[in-house]
């Protein structure tokens, strides 16, 4: 049976109505205070601290109050519960999100096992399993969530990422600059689509987790075929390194970038030379640089510029 407690004589519909009222911008504060009275009328309510844990978990910064009621609301969702959202515990979910935002990887894996991943297994060590490529959005230039703080280091981009869990992701392009973000960093991101890219699901960006701190570079290249390019990869992969075919960005604007880019065509960028992403330190690149050309007398590079 669920227990309700009046709080200051309100009554728990009356707290709830308020809650799901508070939706207007600039009400983040007031949504906030309800959230954190709503878990108290409705102490053994799932739904009560899922919402809670959803508003946290919008707020980016509130990770430990998130994981707390995420927790929680995962320990107490009913198996009727469960069956409305398919057999799965949406709480352990945003509770895995949380607790790698936090590095708690005990609790990451818990909430990811509680959620019906079984290749997770239990433990502390951090997780870095082969989750696939996976596009993601940096900086989403549209909340998902109400009164969500979404990350703003930079321009909203499109990258492929090496997932490494379920919530967090390698950056394995080289990003653009105006971005804000580089080869190699790592990020959190949210766990429902927000578009596609080659019938492949797009994330959006919550955090960043770590900097790489490796150098952005741009160099143009005369010459050059696929095949070379691919060698190019091919060498900078293994000396962790990044590459990437700037020359050939679509640019997309936000419908397109929300929905699918094969709907909404952008004329490609045009250029002379062949520009390309690169992203590692100046004595590493040039090295790589320097063994790609000796074998291909064909191919000259033309400038190699610092970017950030």
């Amino acid at each position: 049976m669920k227990i309700f407690r009046r709080v200051g004589g309100r009554e728990p519909r009356q707290v709830a109505q308020e809650f799901a009222e508070a939706v207007q911008p600039g009400d983040a504060e007031r949504a906030g205070r309800l959230a954190q009275e709503l878990t108290e009328v409705l102490p053994d309510s799932f739904g009560a601290w899922f919402e809670a844990g959803m508003y946290s978990k919008a707020r980016r910064q509130e990770w430990a109050d998130s994981a707390a009621r995420n927790r929680r609301a995962a320990e107490l969702i009913s198996d009727e519960e469960r069956r409305e959202f398919g057999g799965a515990n949406p709480a352990a979910w945003n509770l895995g999100i949380a607790a790698t935002a936090l590095g708690d990887w005990a609790t990451a894996r818990w909430a990811w096992a509680e959620y019906g991943i079984d290749t997770i297994e239990p433990g502390v060590e951090p997780i870095d399993q082969h989750f696939g490529l996976t596009p993601i959005r940096l900086n989403p230039d549209r909340p998902s969530l109400t009164h969500q703080v979404v990350p703003a280091y930079g321009d909203t981009e499109v990258v492929w990422c090496w997932r490494r869990s379920p919530a967090h992701a390698v950056i394995s392009n080289v990003p653009l600059p105006e971005s804000g973000h580089r080869f190699r960093d790592v990020v959190l991101h949210d766990g429902e689509p927000k578009g596609h890219r080659n019938d492949v699901p797009v994330f959006d960006e919550l955090v960043r987790l770590e900097e790489s701190g490796l150098p952005t570079w741009q160099a143009q290249v005369v010459g050059a075929d696929a095949d070379d390019k691919e060698a190019l990869a091919d060498l900078a992969g293994p000396a962790g390194l990044g590459v990437d075919e700037w020359s050939g960005i679509r640019l997309m604007c936000s419908e397109c970038s929300h929905g699918s880019p094969e709907a909404h065509q952008h004329a490609p960028v045009a250029a002379d030379a062949a520009v390309l992403g690169l992203a590692g330190s100046e004595a590493d690149l040039q090295s790589c640089l320097d063994t790609w050309l000796a074998e291909r007398p064909h191919v000259t590079l033309s400038e190699l510029t610092f970017l950030w």
